[in-house]
C-alpha cells in the first residue's frame, strides 16, 4: 500500500475487463445491461474506504490553542501532520516527512511486527506527540523510518536522532515534562536529553529476543492491548519498565517458502507460547531517567514452578502521584486480577486491590489516579469493575477499598475521556443508549450517598459511534461522529453541555465513489436466539429491480469471537466493499453477532466460555434460519466466510451443520486450539489439560467427517499470530477422511494480505469459488 500503489490500481483497471456477472432474472436482458453498475474487484481492496480520508490521530496542543491531527488531502493512506489554529481558524501543513515517510520497505523486521500486531496500514507519519516543555513553543516529536524528527512550528523539522537500518529506534516516548525523550535500541532502553542532545543507555544485559528491556512481549501486544514495555513516572524523574525473559520457550520456526534464497534470511523464529505450554517471565523495574542502578520490584510474572501462578500476566503499568507504581497482574485462568503498588526505592510491595471473577477478567484502560489536594479524597483513584456483569466505574481510596460506584446499571462504561477534578466530573464513552451506540457521557465523580447514582448526562449528538478528544482545560471537545447513514465527520463541541462550536471537517455525502458504486446502508434487525437472548444482524439486500424478489442466494459474513463487535451503528458497516460487492452480484449478505461478541455484559460474552465453536455456531445456525423463515435467503445456498475467529467460524460452521450450510470461505483460521497461543486460548477454553472434551470438540477437524459442503482455506505462509500449520492440519484431516477442499495461499503474506496485487488476486479467487459453489 505504498502511493506507487494508487497508480499501479490505475493501471490496473484500464487493463482489465471486468464482466458484470448478475443471475439471470425475469428481467430482460437488454435492461440488464443497460442497469449493470460497473463494481470492480479492485474497490474492495482500495484503502482508504470511501469517507474514511478524515483525520486521525486529533490531539489538543499544550496550551489547546490547535488542534492538530493526521490526514492526507489526496485521500490515500499516506498521511502528514496538520494543525488547525482555533483563533484563526486556519488550517495549515505543520510536519511533512522530508524523504516521504514511513511505507512498507524501509521500516525494521520488529517495527513491522509491532505494526501487524496493532493492525496499522497508515503511511507516511503514522505517529506524533506534543512537546510540553512549555505551553508557548509549539513543537512535536515525529518517529519516521530515517530517525526522530522535531518540529516547530516556525522553523524547519531538525532530525535529532537519526536511526539506522541494522539497529532501528522503537517505540519512543516524550517524557511528561517534555525534556527527554525514551526510546529502545538493540532491546536496551535509552533516554535522549533534549536539552544537551546526549543520548544515555539506561539498562544493559539484553541477550537479544531471548531477553529484552523495555519492549512489550508477544502476548502483550497481541492480546493484552498492551504495547509498551516502559512508563515514564508522572514527574519525569523515573521510567518503570519491563525485562522479558523468553529463553526458556521453544522457538517456532517460521519458513520463507516463497522467497528465492535460502538460510537465515529465508526464515524467522519466533517464542511463542502454546495453550497449555509455559508462558514468558516478564518482570518490573525501575531506573532513574538520568541512569544508575535498577530496583527490581517485588514481581516476576510467568514463573514455572507454580501452580496456577496467581501472577501469570503483567497486563498493566500506571504511576500514581507521589511516584508511586502499580501494576495489574492477572492469574493465568483469568479468573483473578490483583493491582499491585510497589515502593519505588525498595520494591517492596502491598495488594491495593483484588477482582476475581467466574467467567474470565476482560482488561482495560480506566485505571485513572487522581491528584492529592484537588479533592476531599486526598488522591485515590478511579476503577472500573464488571463486578454487576456490566463494566462501570467506581471511586477508591488511595488505600484501595471502594467508596462506591460512580455509574450503574445494564449497559458498560467503554473508556474515560477525563476528570475534571475540581469541578468533580468524569467523561466516559459508554452504551447508555443501546449496545450498537457509543456515546460520551458525564458523571458526578465523588458519589453523595444515593444509590443508585444518578444517570449520567449525554453530551454527544445523533445516534451512531463517537470517538472524542478533550482538550486540557476540560472546556471543549473534538467529536469524530459516524454512523451507518453518514461518513466521520468531525466537530468542535463544548464540554459542558455538547453543544456544537463549529465542525472542523465533513465529507460531502455525494462521494463520487460511493455515489458510482450505488453502496446502501444495511439494514439492523433483531433476531431472538434458541435461549430467547436478542440478537443484532445487518442485512444487505440486493437491488430487486435488478435480480427480481428474494429469496436469494446468501453469504453470511461471520466474526463471532470475544472481544469484539460486527454489528453496530457505523459508517464502517456501510463500507463493507466485499459485502457490497457480493450484494452487486445478487448475493444477498448477512452479519449476525452470536452470543459471545463484545459489549452486551459478561453473561452475554461468557456464553463462549468451554463452548468455543458450539454456541457461536448454533446463532449462527439460528439467523441462517430466520433468513430463509423470512423468505430472504434461499434454502440450499447458503454460504459463509470470515477471517481469523471468522475463519474458524465459518469453517466450524459449515461441518457442524452440513445440511444447511453448502460452502465456506475460511480464512487464517485457528483449526484446533491446542495451536493458539496461551494468553487468549485459555482465558476462554482453560487448560488444554482440564478441558479436554472440550478441545477436541472445538476442533475443526473432529467434525470433518460429517462435512459435505466446499470448503475454501486461504492462509499466508508466514502468519506468525494463526500459524500455518493450523490450516496444514486440517488439509491432512481432509486427506484422511478423503474429502475435497480448496486451497489459497500466500507465501509472502502474514495474518492479512497486504499487498494489493494479492489482495485483489485473492478477493477475485474468493469471488470464483462462491460462483462455482454457492
Amino acid at each position: 500500500m505504498q502511493s506507487t500503489e494508487t497508480k499501479e490500481k490505475k493501471n490496473l483497471k484500464r487493463s482489465r475487463s471486468i464482466p458484470c456477472e448478475m443471475p439471470v432474472t425475469d428481467t430482460t436482458v437488454s435492461k440488464a445491461l443497460d442497469d449493470c453498475i460497473l463494481f470492480p474487484v479492485e474497490e474492495i481492496v482500495q484503502s482508504p474506504l470511501p469517507g474514511y480520508g478524515a483525520p486521525t490521530s486529533i490531539s489538543f496542543s499544550p496550551d489547546d490553542s490547535l488542534i492538530t491531527y493526521l490526514f492526507s488531502p489526496d485521500q490515500t493512506l499516506s498521511r502528514k501532520v496538520f494543525a488547525f489554529d482555533l483563533k484563526t481558524c486556519n488550517q495549515e501543513l505543520f510536519f511533512s516527512p522530508p524523504d516521504g515517510g514511513l511505507d512498507e520497505s524501509n521500516i525494521s523486521a520488529e517495527e513491522k511486527l509491532r505494526r501487524e500486531r496493532s493492525r496499522e496500514r497508515g503511511l507516511g507519519v503514522t505517529r506524533y506527540e506534543w512537546v510540553k516543555t512549555s505551553l508557548t513553543k509549539k513543537t512535536v516529536m515525529v518517529p519516521l523510518p530515517a530517525g526522530i524528527y522535531f518540529q516547530d512550528l516556525s522553523l524547519q523539522p531538525e532530525l535529532k536522532l537519526p536511526s539506522a537500518s541494522f539497529s532501528p529506534i522503537i517505540d519512543p516516548h516524550l517524557s511528561p515534562d517534555g525534556t527527554m525523550l525514551a526510546y529502545v535500541r538493540d532491546y536496551e532502553l535509552h533516554v535522549l536529553n533534549l536539552l544537551y542532545n546526549e543520548s544515555k543507555q539506561l539498562t544493559f544485559g539484553a541477550k537479544g529476543n531471548a531477553m529484552t528491556h523495555g519492549l512489550a512481549e508477544y502476548i502483550a501486544q497481541e492480546e493484552m492491548d498492551r504495547k509498551n514495555g516502559y512508563w515514564w513516572a508522572l514527574d519525569s524523574k523515573f521510567i518503570a519498565f519491563t525485562q522479558v525473559d523468553s529463553s526458556e520457550i521453544p522457538l517456532f520456526r517460521i519458513m520463507h517458502q516463497g522467497k528465492s534464497t535460502v538460510g537465515s534470511e529465508a526464515q524467522e523464529d519466533h517464542a511463542y507460547p502454546f495453550a497449555g505450554a509455559s508462558n514468558v517471565q516478564v518482570r518490573l523495574g525501575v531506573i532513574s531517567a538520568t541512569g544508575g542502578p535498577v530496583t527490581w520490584m517485588d514481581l516476576l510474572c510467568g514463573e514455572n514452578d507454580k501452580a496456577n501462578n496467581d501472577e501469570e500476566y503483567l497486563a498493566r503499568v500506571n504511576w500514581m502521584h507521589g511516584n508511586t507504581l502499580t501494576a495489574q497482574v492477572l492469574n493465568r485462568s483469568h479468573s483473578k486480577l490483583k493491582i499491585l503498588m510497589f515502593d519505588i526505592k525498595t520494591g517492596q510491595r502491598k495488594v491495593l486491590l483484588v477482582e476475581e471473577q467466574d467467567t474470565w477478567i476482560n482488561l482495560h484502560d480506566c485505571f485513572t489516579p487522581l491528584d492529592k489536594g484537588l479533592n476531599k479524597f486526598s488522591g485515590g483513584f478511579i476503577w472500573a469493575s464488571e463486578k454487576t456483569g456490566f463494566r462501570h466505574l467506581y471511586l477508591h481510596e488511595t488505600n484501595g477499598s471502594c467508596l462506591g460506584p460512580i455509574t450503574e446499571g445494564d449497559w458498560m462504561v467503554e473508556q474515560i475521556a477525563g476528570v475534571n477534578e475540581a469541578m468533580g466530573l468524569v467523561y466516559f464513552t459508554g452504551t447508555l443508549d443501546g449496545p450498537l451506540e457509543s456515546h460520551l457521557y458525564c458523571a458526578k465523580l465523588f458519589p453523595d450517598g444515593s444509590y443508585p447514582p444518578q444517570t449520567p448526562l449525554r453530551l454527544t449528538q445523533g445516534k451512531g459511534r463517537h470517538v472524542v478528544v478533550l482538550d486540557h482545560q476540560m472546556q471543549r471537545f473534538v467529536d469524530v461522529h459516524d454512523s451507518l447513514d453518514s461518513p466521520p465527520r468531525i466537530s468542535l463541541c463544548f464540554l459542558h453541555d455538547g453543544s456544537l462550536i463549529m465542525p472542523l471537517y465533513e465529507q460531502p455525502f455525494t462521494i463520487p465513489r460511493f455515489k458510482r458504486l450505488q453502496l446502501e446502508p444495511p439494514e439492523i434487525v433483531q433476531v431472538q436466539g434458541n435461549d430467547g437472548t436478542i440478537l443484532y444482524a445487518a442485512l444487505y439486500k440486493p437491488d430487486a429491480e435488478r435480480f427480481g424478489p428474494p429469496p436469494y442466494k446468501t453469504l453470511i459474513s461471520v466474526y463471532g469471537g470475544p472481544s469484539v463487535q460486527f454489528v453496530y451503528d457505523s459508517w464502517i458497516n456501510t463500507v463493507d466493499m466485499r459485502a457490497q460487492y457480493l450484494r452487486s452480484k445478487g448475493i444477498l449478505v448477512w452479519k449476525l453477532d452470536n452470543r459471545g461478541t463484545a459489549r452486551r455484559g459478561l453473561k452475554f460474552e461468557g456464553s463462549l466460555k468451554h463452548n468455543v465453536g458450539r454456541v457461536d455456531a448454533e446463532d449462527q445456525l439460528t439467523g441462517a434460519e430466520w433468513l430463509i423463515k423470512q423468505g430472504l435467503a434461499k434454502d440450499g445456498h447458503i454460504g459463509l466466510y470470515g477471517w481469523s475467529y471468522g475463519g474458524y467460524l465459518s469453517a466450524m460452521t459449515l461441518a457442524r451443520f452440513p445440511d444447511v450450510f453448502r460452502c465456506a470461505v475460511s480464512g487464517a483460521p485457528v483449526t484446533s486450539w491446542d495451536g493458539y497461543d496461551t494468553f487468549y486460548t485459555e482465558k476462554y477454553m482453560g487448560l488444554p489439560s482440564d478441558n479436554q472434551a472440550g478441545y477436541k470438540f472445538s476442533s475443526v477437524m473432529h467434525h470433518v467427517d460429517k462435512m459435505k459442503g466446499k470448503l475454501l482455506l486461504v492462509h499466508g505462509m508466514i502468519d506468525e499470530n494463526v500459524h500455518f500449520r493450523h490450516t496444514a492440519r486440517l488439509v491432512n484431516a481432509f486427506v484422511a477422511a478423503g474429502k475435497p477442499y480448496e486451497l489459497l495461499i500466500f507465501p509472502d503474506e502474514r495474518h492479512m494480505p497486504r499487498g494489493l496485487r494479492d489482495r485483489i488476486y485473492m478477493e477475485e479467487r474468493i469471488w470464483d469459488f462462491v460462483e462455482r459453489n454457492l
